[in-house]
């Protein structure tokens, strides 16, 4: 495993002794991993799953499949031709 080293700010020693109150059985490496785990969820929030093209893309099948707008395969075969006819 490999080591980070911090320097004690005054800001740092501030955010630790809050933190500390907050999770009274965890260590100071504990606290930091826990906040670090939560500030990647939230900066994760905000990334898109797929690009704006795939998203309206998405948006357009949808749309097509609530308006009955699809085409319905049943065989291997059917599946087959649909395919090649695309």
């Amino acid at each position: 495993m490999s080591q980070i080293r911090l320097n004690r700010t005054p800001e740092l020693q501030e955010v630790l002794s809050f933190l500390r109150s907050r999770y009274r059985v965890l260590s100071e490496a504990e606290i930091i991993k826990v906040a670090l785990a939560e500030k990647y969820k939230k900066e994760m929030e905000d990334v898109p799953l797929v690009d704006e093209k795939t998203e309206k893309l998405i948006a357009k099948g949808m749309e097509d499949y609530k308006n009955g707008r699809y085409t319905v395969i049943k065989t291997d075969k059917e599946l087959n031709q649909y395919l090649k006819n695309l």
